[in-house]
C-alpha cells in the first residue's frame, strides 16, 4: 500500500507543475496495464456509465420525431409520452434491479394486471357479479401484502429448487394469467372487471393514485423570466463544474481573472435582455456575436483565476492518429446533409413510400448525415487531444465553424419556424461551446491526475446545475401565460403517475448507489457464490429483489385501476418483455452485475417516445414493434461499443 501511495504522489507531482510537463497531453498517469491507477477524465467517466447509451438514445429519438412530426415536442405531446413512460418506467426500473441481481421475472407483466383486478375485486360490492365490498383503506394494504407474498414465493422457489428464475417465474406467469381469467369469469361472468368510485375512501385515495394537474388552469405571466433565469444559472453552474473537473488548479489564484468573469456575466445579462426585446435575423446575428464574446470573456476570466496555464502548446500535426481522416470524413458527411437540405423540397408533403413523406425523408437524411458527420468530427477532436493542445484547438475550431455554417444553412433552407429558430439556436450554441472549449484548452492545462476535492466540488455543482435545469423545464411545462391562452394553446394534463415514476426511480437510484443492499445487488449479480463466501446474504438479497418487482407491480396495478374504468383479464400479459427491453436499452446486462436504475428509466422514455412519436407522425402504430426491435439491437451494440472505447481510452 505504501508503494502504491508513493506512485500516486509521483504521478500527481509530474503533472501539476508549471513547467513543460504540465503542457504535454500524453503524460502517463499510471503504469502500463494497471487500471487501478489510471486517471479518467470527466468525459471518459461519463462514457463508461451504463446509462450513457440510453441518454444518447433519448436525445436521438426525441430529435428524430421532433423533426418528422409537427406536434412532437409540444407540452401536450410531452405529457403524452411521459404518461406512457410512467407505468412502463416503474416496472422497467424494478426489473432492472432484479436483472442487475442476476435474475429475471417473467410474471411481472401479468402481476400488474393481477394486482389491479385483485384490488377492484376487493372493493366491488358483494352479491351477484360483485366482490367483497371492502373499504379502499383495507383493499390497498391487503393487495400489497398479496403482492409481497408473490414476490417472496418467486424468490423462495428460485433458491429452494435451484431452478432458473426464467422457469419459476414463467410458471408464476401462467398461474396469474389463469387466475385472472378464471376468477373474472366465475365472479363477474366476464373477462372485464369494472372499477367503482363509490367505495369507502375513494375521495382520499383518488388524488394519490389518479391526481392530475391541468396546465391551462394555472396562469403565471412571469413564467418565462423564471424559466430563463433558472436555465441560465443552471447552465452556468454546469459549465463551471465541468471546468473544475477537467482543468488543473493553480496553487496560487489570480484575482484579476474574476474581473473578466464579472464582465462576462454582465454581458450575458445584456444579451438576454436584448434578445427578449428584439427580433429579426439581423438582431439575432448581433445577439449571437454578443453572446459568444460574453461567454468567452467570462469563462476565460474564471479559468485565468483558477487554473494552471499552458507554457507549451505543441505543434500542429493533423496527420497523427488519423485526425485529418476523421475530420475530412465528418465534414464530407455534413456536406451531404447540406446537399439533401437544398436538393429535396422542404414543403412537399406527398407520400414517397411508407412511412416517409418527401419532407419527412428530407428531415431524416439531413439528421442522419449530420449526426454521422459531427460524430466523426468529434472522434477527430478526441484523437487530437492526444497529439497536442494546438492540434486539438485547430480541429475544434474547424468543427465549431462548420457548425455555425450548418446553422445558417438550416435557417435559409427550412420553411418550418421550429427549424429556423429553435434548431438554429441550438446548433449555434453548440458551436459556441465547441469554440470556447477549444480556446480554453489552448490556454489552460488539462488535468492528468486525480483531484478528490475538485471532483467533489464538480459533482455537487453538476447536481445543483441539472436540478435548476430540471426546475426550469418543469416551470415551462406546468404553467401557461395569458398570451398563450389567447393563442388557444392546446390543453395538457400531468398526472400523479409521473411523480410516482420519478420518485420510484430516485429511490432505486439511491438504493443502488448509496446502500449496502445496492452493493449486495451488484455482488450477487456478478458472482453469487463468491459474494456468499464474503458474507453477502445472497438468498435474502435475491428474494428481496423479487419482492421489489412485485411491489412495483402492485403500484402499477393501483395506478391502472384508478385510471381506467375497467381492467381486462389479460391486462399486463406480455408486457414483461417491454420491461426487459427498457432495462437492456438502459445499459443493464442480461448476465447481471452491471446496470443502473436511471438507465432503465431512460429506456422506458425511449419506448414511450417511440409509441407517441409514431402516432404523432401519423404512421401505422403497428410499426412501433419494428422500431422497438431496431432500438434494442442498436442500444446493445452502442452500449458495448461506448463502454469498450472508454475502457480502452482509460488504459492508454
Amino acid at each position: 500500500m505504501r508503494g502504491m501511495a508513493n506512485t500516486v504522489d509521483e504521478l500527481g507531482s509530474s503533472t501539476t507543475g508549471s513547467g513543460g510537463k504540465g503542457a504535454e497531453p500524453l503524460v502517463t498517469t499510471a503504469p502500463a496495464g494497471d487500471e487501478r491507477l489510471a486517471y479518467r477524465s470527466i468525459f471518459q467517466r461519463m462514457f463508461i456509465r451504463p446509462e450513457i447509451g440510453a441518454i444518447i438514445g433519448v436525445i436521438g429519438v426525441w430529435a428524430f420525431f421532433w423533426a418528422v412530426s409537427l406536434n412532437f415536442g409540444t407540452t401536450g405531446q410531452t405529457q403524452n409520452w411521459l404518461d406512457t413512460a410512467s407505468t412502463l418506467g416503474i416496472m422497467a426500473v424494478a426489473v432492472s434491479m432484479l436483472m442487475i441481481g442476476g435474475e429475471f421475472d417473467l410474471s411481472s407483466g401479468a402481476n400488474t394486471g393481477a394486482m389491479g383486478i385483485l384490488f377492484i375485486m376487493l372493493i366491488k360490492e358483494t352479491g351477484d357479479l360483485g366482490g367483497l365490498g371492502a373499504s379502499i383503506w383495507i383493499a390497498v394494504p391487503l393487495s400489497f401484502v398479496v403482492a409481497m407474498a408473490i414476490g417472496f414465493f418467486n424468490g423462495w422457489m428460485v433458491e429452494k429448487t435451484a431452478l432458473p428464475s426464467f422457469i419459476v417465474t414463467l410458471a408464476t406467469f401462467f398461474i396469474l394469467k389463469g387466475l385472472k381469467l378464471g376468477l373474472a369469469k366465475v365472479i363477474v361472468e366476464q373477462i372485464s372487471v369494472s372499477f367503482t368510485n363509490e367505495a369507502h375512501g375513494y375521495e382520499f385515495w383518488r388524488p394519490i393514485f389518479a391526481g392530475e394537474w391541468e396546465r391551462n388552469g394555472h396562469v403565471w405571466n412571469s413564467r418565462d423570466w423564471f424559466y430563463i433565469g433558472f436555465f441560465l444559472v443552471g447552465a452556468l453552474i454546469i459549465t463551471l463544474s465541468v471546468l473544475e473537473m477537467h482543468f488543473d488548479k493553480r496553487e496560487t489564484k489570480r484575482p484579476a481573472g474574476l474581473g473578466l468573469f464579472a464582465i462576462g456575466l454582465a454581458g450575458l445579462g445584456v444579451v438576454v435582455g436584448f434578445m427578449h426585446r428584439t427580433d429579426g435575423v439581423t438582431n439575432n446575428f448581433i445577439a449571437a456575436i454578443m453572446l459568444a464574446a460574453s461567454v468567452l470573456v467570462g469563462l476565460f476570466g474564471f479559468a485565468q483565476w483558477r487554473y494552471q496555464t499552458i507554457e507549451r502548446v505543441g505543434s500542429l500535426k493533423l496527420g497523427s492518429l488519423g485526425v485529418v481522416k476523421y475530420l475530412v470524413a465528418g465534414l464530407a458527411s455534413v456536406g451531404l446533409a447540406v446537399v439533401c437540405a437544398f436538393a429535396i423540397d422542404a414543403d412537399n408533403s406527398e407520400t414517397l413510400y411508407f412511412p416517409f413523406t418527401v419532407q419527412g425523408l428530407r428531415a431524416v437524411l439531413v439528421m442522419v448525415f449530420t449526426a454521422i458527420g459531427f460524430t466523426l468530427a468529434m472522434i477527430a477532436a478526441n484523437r487530437a487531444v492526444r497529439v497536442s493542445p494546438l492540434t486539438k484547438a485547430v480541429v475544434s475550431t474547424v468543427i465549431a465553424a462548420a457548425g455555425v455554417a450548418f446553422a445558417f444553412v438550416v435557417q435559409t433552407s427550412s420553411s418550418a419556424e421550429k427549424f429556423r429558430t429553435e434548431l438554429f439556436s441550438v446548433i449555434l450554441l453548440g458551436s459556441l461551446a465547441m469554440f470556447v472549449w477549444a480556446m480554453l484548452g489552448l490556454k489552460f492545462v488539462e488535468r492528468r491526475s486525480a483531484d478528490a476535492s475538485a471532483d467533489r466540488l464538480g459533482i455537487r455543482g453538476l447536481t445543483i446545475g441539472f436540478a435548476l435545469l430540471t426546475l426550469a423545464v418543469v416551470i415551462r411545462h406546468l404553467f401557461v401565460t395569458d398570451a398563450e391562452l389567447l393563442a388557444d394553446v392546446n390543453p395538457a394534463k400531468f398526472s400523479v403517475r409521473m411523480l410516482w415514476f420519478f420518485g420510484f426511480t430516485a429511490v432505486m437510484v439511491w438504493t443502488l448507489a448509496r446502500t449496502r443492499f445496492g452493493s449486495w445487488t451488484f455482488a450477487v449479480g456478478g458472482n453469487k457464490e463468491a459474494s456468499r463466501q464474503v458474507g453477502v446474504p445472497a438468498a435474502r438479497t435475491k428474494t428481496q429483489l423479487f419482492m421489489i418487482v412485485s411491489g412495483a407491480a402492485w403500484l402499477v396495478g393501483m395506478l391502472l385501476s384508478f385510471r381506467l374504468n375497467s381492467l381486462q383479464a389479460g391486462a399486463g400479459d406480455g408486457e414483461e418483455f417491454e420491461y426487459i427491453i427498457a432495462a437492456v436499452v438502459g445499459g443493464t446486462l442480461l448476465t447481471g452485475g452491471y446496470g443502473t436504475a436511471s438507465g432503465a428509466a431512460f429506456g422506458a422514455a425511449i419506448m414511450a417516445m417511440s409509441a407517441v412519436g409514431i402516432q404523432s407522425a401519423r404512421w401505422n402504430s403497428d410499426w412501433r414493434f419494428v422500431f422497438l426491435g431496431v432500438i434494442l439491437l442498436l442500444a446493445v451494440i452502442a452500449n458495448r461499443s461506448i463502454r469498450d472505447r472508454a475502457d480502452a481510452a482509460a488504459r492508454r
